[in-house]
């Protein structure tokens, strides 16, 4: 993909070309977050809810050779209080009160072992984790893919660019202004699932590798877009000559 600009006078002009990059690289990297909440009276009774299921989700991660801080980490742990709701027609007299306690709890897992996904999945539900997030996929090292996208971007516009000054008789000189217009990744959507706990299948199944969801990471699309703008001059050899700068044609589409 490029865009093309040309301008010249008798003696010199410029030429400008946009070369775009748009590669497919596979998702090497999930991320998904486990949790588990519980509404009581009293803290202490919805933290005897909660508190049991997170020991097995640590036990779970841990199964999975999922290492701590490296791949996973504990998001969060909150005490919610809940409030009464408040009368349609109440009176001035009317005050809040706290009915009972929500306590949450989870884990975020980010790691490169696409292969426990499923299983991280099916044996959270097994646990009893009642929230778990849709899987995200993206890149471990998205730099090397950006890299790549603009150095693919930067080459489509150096080719097409001596193309254009071959079909139109000019030499391309040195070039005068370069720009990065835009460079950037975007991940393949979040894997939904259907995996809850509570449920009798769920809770009756064993949450193996054979019973796990099978999930794919998708492809994550990386684009970059070069501006790069010659100086020119009438060619006089009838032969055009490549731009110094870039030492050598590269003819890849």
């Amino acid at each position: 993909m490029a865009g093309l600009a040309l301008s010249t006078t008798a003696a010199a002009g410029t030429l400008t070309v946009s070369g775009q990059a748009r590669l497919e690289i596979p998702a090497d990297q999930f991320s998904l977050s486990i949790g588990v909440s519980h509404t009581a009276s009293t803290v202490d009774a919805a933290r005897a809810k909660v508190d049991p299921v997170m020991n097995l989700l640590i036990e779970t991660v841990d199964g999975l050779k999922l290492k701590r801080h490296k791949d996973w980490r504990t998001s969060r742990y909150d005490v919610s209080p809940q409030w009464k709701p408040r009368p349609r027609n109440a009176g001035s007299d009317w005050t809040p009160e706290i009915i009972g306690y929500k306590v949450r709890s989870g884990l975020a897992v980010t790691s490169t072992k696409m292969d426990v996904a499923g299983q991280l999945i099916a044996k959270a539900a097994e646990a009893g984790a009642n929230d778990i997030g849709a899987v995200q996929f993206s890149l471990a090292d998205p730099r090397t893919s950006r890299q790549e996208a603009i150095q693919t971007a930067a080459r489509h516009a150096i080719t097409d660019a001596s193309s254009l000054a071959s079909a139109s008789h000019v030499r391309l000189l040195e070039i005068r202004q370069l720009s990065l217009d835009g460079a950037q990744s975007n991940p393949p959507r979040p894997a939904e699932h259907m995996y809850m706990a509570g449920t009798a299948m769920m809770r009756g199944a064993a949450a193996d590798k054979a019973s796990a969801p099978d999930i794919s990471g998708g492809m994550v699309t990386v684009t970059a877009s070069v501006t790069a703008e010659w100086e020119i001059a009438p060619n006089s050899g009838g032969q055009t000559e490549e731009a110094g700068s870039t030492g050598h044609e590269d003819t890849s589409p």
